[in-house]
């Protein structure tokens, strides 16, 4: 049974209370200031957007809440905000708010130098920006005219009170409660993280024995350079979903990214799962050791419904960390499809990153 806890009231109560602070500093610099927010993927960036909006703070005249793959796709989404000619200042001091999630998935400098000026811009014409981003936005205007947010994770009280929820359904665990608190506190109270823990959980049909080691256990000499955690010992995802292409859409992203190592692993390659969630830019670690040398390949995996293309952002992150580490390539593969933009990107650099989209997933899923 699958819990789409992200939706609840148990859970936007919990984020309300444990994101009090932003969502106040959010509120307080309503007639002053845009806001940058910053955090690593999974944070609670949308989440803490959202509740922002839903709480509809008393004084804006209108909230749009647009995401930054979908104003990437369609600039004429910013029009509205647009500086013209023909506008007229907001004379009656209530703006209007626009809400960008995820800006750092907008490449198109064009597009980017228009948010740029409405920084610049937006008080003089009666409106306000809010933009959240996963890493620090390059040009120095955007910091200049907009106030920072770092988001961290959330507190252990708010961390066992989300694992809490999910109490009941874990009746075949009852024994090891207390071990899996401990993983979900692991998790750096990373809210996407300890959701798709738990659904990976409550999604098992069969009690297994779980392995994990706590990080904490693991000495600097012992550590391999990525950690395998959170790996329930289960029937395989492959045979689970019966090597059905289709039943990719169902899986949580952590499933996604085991069904991705299954799959280099029926291939002869060694795979390790990153940590989750602070992995800096590589899900999978895929070893193929041969007479020629060992090839070391950093894959990306992305979960995302069949209509939201992967952007060149992914790419170019990969990219950049396979370079820093010196891996030998990079892959990506994604339940959707790419961009134009990241397919010429990878067209550059062949030889070092190849892209996978789903119908190449689906070949790769019925040929063993």
């Amino acid at each position: 049974m699958k819990f789409d806890i992200a939706d609840s009231d148990e859970f936007k109560t919990i984020i309300l209370q444990n994101r009090a602070r932003e969502i106040h500093e959010l509120s307080q610099q309503r007639f002053w200031g845009h806001v940058i927010v910053y955090g690593e993927p999974g944070i609670g960036k949308t989440a803490l957007l959202e509740a922002f909006r839903d709480k509809n703070p008393v004084g804006y005249l209108g909230i749009t809440f647009l995401r930054g793959h979908e104003v990437e796709l369609n600039e004429s989404l910013l029009a509205p905000f647009l500086i013209s000619k023909l506008r007229r200042p907001n004379m009656n001091g209530f703006p209007e708010l626009l809400i960008i999630d995820d800006f750092d998935q907008i490449m198109s400098k064009s597009i980017r130098e228009k948010v740029a000026t409405m920084l610049q811009e937006g008080r003089k014409w009666g409106y306000r920006v809010i933009l959240s981003a996963r890493k620090q936005i390059n040009e120095k205007v955007f910091e200049q005219y907009a106030s920072v947010i770092h988001l961290g994770g959330l507190n252990e009280k708010d961390t066992l009170m989300l694992f809490e929820l999910f109490e009941e359904q874990l009746g075949q665990y009852a024994e090891q409660l207390p071990h899996l608190r401990q993983m979900a506190l692991d998790l750096n109270g990373n809210p996407l993280a300890i959701l798709d823990f738990i659904h990976l959980l409550t999604e098992v049909e069969q009690k297994k024995p779980i392995i994990y080691q706590s990080p904490v256990l693991i000495t600097e000499s012992d550590r391999p350079g990525i950690i395998t955690d959170l790996r329930l010992i289960n029937q395989r995802i492959l045979d689970r979903i019966g090597r059905k292409p289709e039943a990719v859409r169902h899986l949580t992203p952590r499933q996604f990214e085991e069904l991705v190592a299954e799959l280099y692993e029926e291939r002869g390659y060694q795979v390790r799962l990153t940590q989750q969630t602070r992995d800096g830019g590589k899900d999978l670690i895929i070893m193929n050791r041969s007479d020629i040398g060992d090839f070391m390949i950093y894959a990306e995996c992305k979960h995302y419904a069949p209509d939201r293309p992967v952007g060149v952002s992914v790419v170019n992150e990969l990219f950049g960390r396979l370079n820093a580490d010196r891996a030998t390539a990079g892959l990506v593969v994604t339940s959707s499809y790419f961009s134009p933009d990241a397919k010429v990107y990878q067209s550059k650099l062949q030889h070092q990153l190849s892209l996978i989209d789903f119908v190449k997933l689906s070949s790769m899923m019925e040929q063993l």
